[in-house]
């Protein structure tokens, strides 16, 4: 074969593989076609065509293109719906029906093809049973809807009348990458695609994938309006967690336009990652409440509400925002559980009694059987805290001190569940659980005076009182005498106490009284009680009291039956003719009759009384007087007159305190200050009548201090707050009447017959605060002004500001910190009328806190401004090292003791620093008489004179100061030197030493002889040779050069071999050579050129 046919072989195979591998991969990239049979098993019909009917199913069609599917028992296979141009197709339901899809050829149980609107109809049921494992990827449909476009599908699906419809699909496809949906509408190729289902109709989807994501309940391009019954059930089934897009309810359409209307009844249970998306419909609930907006309870199991509606959330998302699982239906009566204040339950002791809520839980509406619980405590502590189930007190919220512990006030959480499951949570405070407090008292006894040789005594019980808040234990042996004249006394014991009460007493264990036939004398002894505390870790080990008892014997004769009296103190006068002496003389007690009290009225003072001693009988305290009503202080409340109207009482009226910690209030008397005549003969207003409208009226209020707390009101600082029927006040500092706890509002009773309306809204601060600093907080109040009983409310907000400042709803004012703005707006809108609003502009500034020693200085500066500092004199030993800060600002000079800050948009310390002079490791510096170092400042620190080492100076040695260094005086040096015998070199000179200083003398050059060789050199090796210095003897050494390889005196030998230039140029030319041979091969033999050719080449490059 020659040349060429080899090369055409070649080419021809090359080319079959080539033919070869293109069918190899058309064949692998071709798609699968499987074409349904002519007669396929599922139903179909189409709009504009025939009439017919089959097992269970009937198909009436129109000229206008629109079809009725009537279902009456059918039990079949797929159902598939062909439209024309927006064609309607209604589906009737009669009986029950059923769609099982066992051979899917379309993978959809009910498939429309342009219709309109697919509309279920009837008062039957259809159940689709779609269930696959799949063998190969396949998209699941319960009801499925396309067409051509917008323009001849709106794809719009209705439920209807009172049919129900349920749709299962079982799909497990994440294999083969599928999905399963119960309804889904191709958005691309439909038009509005709006689902509704109607008010008494009934949908039902059961879903179950495998696949974690775009696993949807419902799929929907426009709005869906849920009006009946819908009950959505999705489980995941394969592994792992489910992602965002497995939902219960997706639109493209905004949910805004999306509607659940307050009849319905809905419950959801979707995995999805956030849940339902339900939660995003404008719940339309009695005008259309949006969920948002309703009332929230917070607990595990969650409750939104809004008048006869109700959304049960029992499982929520990770976000604590979103929900998985929920109800929504409507119920007769909402359940209500009111928080009220009676559930509190108030502070206790460790070890005490248990503690009760004044009331028991009670709740309403709902389905009735309430069950109370305890469902937390805000600080994580719910032991000894229950509900009591006795019937006796059934319900009433109580804590066991003992099983609690020792433990501060706290909110628990309760919650009230009614047969339903529906549940409602209040917050209920606690007081604390405090540690036990030990303490006694032991009442003093005073026998009095009686004359010697008296008759026996007779004995007196000791009272013991336990003045603490836990129990002590003790016995008989627990009270002894003490002292010089304890033997003049005789204890008497009785029945064995084991234990005084906290706040209880104890007189029927121990008596006391004096001997008889004690001589003339004056007889104390100390009476001590002795106890142990119940807990001893709060107690320690023991509690002591102790108390004295007197007795007096006189040669006086006392007249007891008889009292004396000046202003101040009673006695029993001598019997003895003439005798001044006083018996038993003590100080009037106020414990005896009240005389002279009289109530005060709105225009009478009344009077406390005078208290007169009970043992005398004499005038101990004279009263004072009641001011009259009108008196009382006017409080400056923000309510508006609208806070009473003539449909309320004065017992209508509740009172909170603002701060129940300090301070309780409550109603204490009530005036009608437009007509007397209408208030009682005690000049009060009846609080059981209803307020007159138009009638002003006198509302007094009386606080408590509570524990340890004293009413004060004379300090600027301080204020008391409280609301009456919501309505906020303020109670500013009297200037009158201090210490007094009564106080007035004097409201206008509005007529509920006129109009309601708001006319105006000031805005000011609520304590005459004017400036506004950065990191603090401020109070203000809204005056609402208007007719009939408006709302006197408002809604707080600021305009501008950082984030951190902001304003409570009750109108606190909190400024940031950092609040970078220069001014804030708050803002003020009358919820009973939005369109009347005030505002206030406020300027914000830095406080500017100086400090220098001792003394602090505030100032309030803008952001911007400046500040002159000028640094305070150094104290003594000390000096200025700068300015220093904590916050933001600028100096121009930190280091001067004179100069300007900057101040910034936050509060700043400035505070100037000094510190003791220091040489800070300086040398140092002297003069003739003293040495010193000096500090960074310039000061002289550490002066001293001087300190020399030695008397004198010597030749050598000069006087110099031990801690310098600095020569005193100079060392005194010779004038004849002598030389030592020996003499000194180095290298190149000699010398000798002067016997008595360091001077050289007879200092010149060595002067050296010849080299002498010492060590001769060889072949190789170095020798060495040495000259000596004929004056000192000094020895220099130096090397002698090696001797070379030459044979001195005879031939070289013979160099053989090639040089390294023979050997380089050989190979030079070798690789030439070769090189020219190599290319003449292949230029003349291979490639068959001539020597003329390579010329031409060269000469055309």
């Amino acid at each position: 074969m020659n040349t060429k046919s080899k090369k055409n072989v070649i080419a021809g195979l090359l080319l079959l593989v080539c033919m070869i591998a293109c069918i190899a991969i058309a064949t692998a990239i071709m798609p699968t076609v499987v074409y349904a049979e002519s007669a396929s098993p599922y139903l179909q019909v189409t709009c504009g065509s025939i009439d017919k009917s089959g097992a269970g199913w009937t198909w009436d069609t129109d000229e206008s293109n629109n079809g009725t599917l009537t279902l009456n028992g059918y039990d079949g296979e797929e159902i598939a719906i062909g439209g024309v141009d927006n064609g309607k197709v209604d589906i009737v339901l009669v009986g029950d029906n059923k769609i099982t899809v066992t051979a899917p050829y379309g993978n959809r149980a009910i498939y429309t093809y342009n219709v309109s609107t697919l509309t279920f109809k009837g008062n039957g049921s259809l159940t689709i049973d779609y269930q696959v494992v799949a063998s190969n990827q396949v998209y699941m449909h319960g009801i499925l809807m396309e067409g051509e476009g917008s323009s001849k599908n709106n794809g719009n699906l209705t439920f209807d009348e009172s049919c129900t419809v349920t749709v299962k699909v079982y799909g497990e496809v994440a294999a083969k990458n599928g999905s399963v949906d119960a309804i889904y509408m191709k958005t691309d190729d439909i038009g509005l695609g709006n689902v509704t289902v109607g008010e008494n109709a009934t949908l039902n989807i059961d879903l179950k994938c495998d696949k974690d994501y775009q696993t949807y309940g419902i799929f929907a391009k426009g709005s869906i309006a849920l009006n009946g019954t819908v009950d959505i059930r999705m489980e995941y089934t394969g592994s792992g967690s489910t992602y965002d897009t497995w939902r219960d309810v997706n639109t493209s359409s905004s949910y805004s336009d999306c509607s659940i209307e307050k009849n319905a009844t809905i419950t959801s249970v979707c995995p999805g990652s956030n849940g339902s998306s339900l939660i995003a419909f404008p719940l339309v609930a009695n005008g259309g409440k949006n969920i948002s907006s309703w009332t929230y309870i917070a607990s595990s199991e969650q409750y939104f509400e809004n008048d006869d509606c109700l959304v049960h959330v029992w499982d929520k998302c990770a976000n604590g925002v979103s929900f998985k699982n929920y109800s929504y239906n409507k119920i007769a009566t909402p359940l209500t559980f009111e928080d009220k204040a009676e559930y509190d339950v108030p502070s206790t002791v460790y070890g005490g009694d248990v503690a009760y809520s004044s009331v028991a839980l009670s709740a309403s509406g709902g389905s009735g059987e309430y069950v109370f619980s305890i469902v937390s405590a805000a600080d994580g502590n719910t032991k000894g805290v229950g509900i009591i189930s006795t019937e006796t007190d059934l319900n009433k919220i109580y804590v066991n001190p003992n099983i609690r512990g020792v433990s501060e006030a706290t909110e628990i959480t309760v919650r009230v569940k009614d047969k339903g499951g529906y549940s409602k949570d209040v917050t209920v405070r606690i007081g604390e659980v405090a540690a036990p407090t030990y303490s006694a008292t032991v009442d003093p006894v005073d026998f009095g005076t009686v004359r010697v040789g008296y008759s026996s005594v007779t004995q007196v019980p000791l009272r013991v009182v336990n003045t603490g808040t836990g129990k002590i234990n003790c016995n008989l042996t627990s009270i002894t005498l003490e002292g010089e004249n304890a033997s003049s006394f005789t204890l008497g014991y009785y029945s064995s106490p084991y234990y005084v009460g906290a706040g209880a007493e104890n007189t029927s264990s121990w008596s006391i009284k004096p001997n008889n036939g004690l001589p003339v004398g004056t007889y104390t002894a100390t009476i001590k009680f002795s106890g142990t505390p119940e807990y001893s870790k709060y107690g320690g080990s023991s509690v002591e009291a102790t108390a004295t008892v007197r007795f007096v014997v006189t040669e006086h004769d006392f007249d007891t039956s008889t009292w004396e009296y000046d202003e101040h103190t009673h006695w029993n006068p001598c019997k003895d003719t003439g005798c001044a002496v006083h018996g038993n003389e003590a100080a009037h007690d106020t414990k005896g009759e009240l005389k002279n009290a009289t109530a005060a009225t709105f225009d009478t003072n009344g009077y406390t009384g005078d208290k007169y001693c009970s043992v005398c009988g004499a005038l101990a305290e004279e009263g004072t007087v009641i001011p009259a009503g009108k008196y009382i202080r006017v409080s400056q409340a923000t309510m508006t007159p609208a806070a009473i109207t003539d449909k309320m009482t004065a017992n209508d009226l509740v009172f909170t305190s603002q701060d129940e910690e300090k301070y309780t209030v409550a109603l204490w008397r009530v005036f009608d200050l437009t007509d007397n005549a209408l208030n009682t003969a005690s000049g009060q207003y009846p609080k059981d009548s209803k307020f007159i409208a138009g009638h002003e009226y006198a509302i007094e209020i009386e606080f408590e201090a509570v524990g340890s707390y004293v009413y004060n009101e004379m300090d600027s600082k301080y204020w008391s707050t409280f609301t009456v029927n919501g309505n906020a006040t303020g109670l500013s500092a009297a200037t009158t009447l201090g210490g007094s706890p009564l106080r007035r509002i004097v409201l206008v009773a509005q007529d509920t017959t006129i109009p309601v309306a708001v006319t105006d809204v000031q805005v000011d601060f609520a304590s005459g605060e004017t400036t506004v600093v950065r990191d603090s907080t401020y109070t203000f109040k809204a005056t609402v002004s208007g007719t009939g009983a408006f709302d006197n409310t408002v809604t707080w907000s600021i305009i501008g500001g950082s984030a951190g400042t902001s304003i409570s709803s009750d109108g606190v004012l909190t400024v940031a910190a950092n609040e970078a703005a220069s001014t804030l707006t708050i803002k003020a809108v009358a919820n009973g009328d939005p369109e009347k609003v005030a505002t206030k502009t406020l300027e914000i500034y830095s406080k500017v806190t100086i400090k220098q020693g001792t003394n602090t200085e505030d100032l309030y500066k803008k952001a911007g401004e400046t500040v002159s500092l000028t640094a305070i004199d150094a104290p003594a030993g000390y000096h200025f090292t700068g300015w220093a800060k904590t916050g933001e600002g600028d100096f121009a000079n930190n280091a001067a003791t004179s100069t300007d800050f900057t101040v910034s948009t936050t509060n700043v310390t400035i505070q100037s620093n000094y510190e003791l002079h220091s040489a800070n490791g300086e040398a140092w510096q002297s003069d003739g008489t003293r040495h010193w170092h000096e500090c960074s400042c310039g000061t002289k620190v550490d002066v001293a004179p001087h300190t020399p080492d030695r008397s004198e100076a010597t030749e050598t040695e000069a006087v110099k100061c031990t801690v310098c260094g600095y020569i005193i005086t100079p060392a005194l040096g010779h004038d004849t030197h002598a030389p030592d015998a020996e003499w000194h070199f180095d290298a190149t000179k000699h010398w000798h030493n002067c016997t008595g200083c360091s001077q050289k003398l007879d200092e010149g050059a060595h002067a050296f002889g010849d080299w002498t060789i010492t060590v001769k050199p060889e072949v190789g090796v170095a020798g060495e040779k040495e000259r000596e210095c004929s004056v000192c003897g000094f020895k220099e050494n130096a090397p002698v050069e090696a001797l070379g390889d030459e044979q001195p005196g005879g031939e070289q030998p013979e160099k053989t071999g090639l040089s390294g230039g023979a050997i380089a140029g050989i190979a030079v030319g070798s690789v030439a050579v070769a090189g020219v041979g190599g290319f003449s091969v292949f230029w003349f033999v291979i490639k068959k050129k001539k020597f003329a050719d390579l010329i031409a080449i060269f000469k055309m490059k």
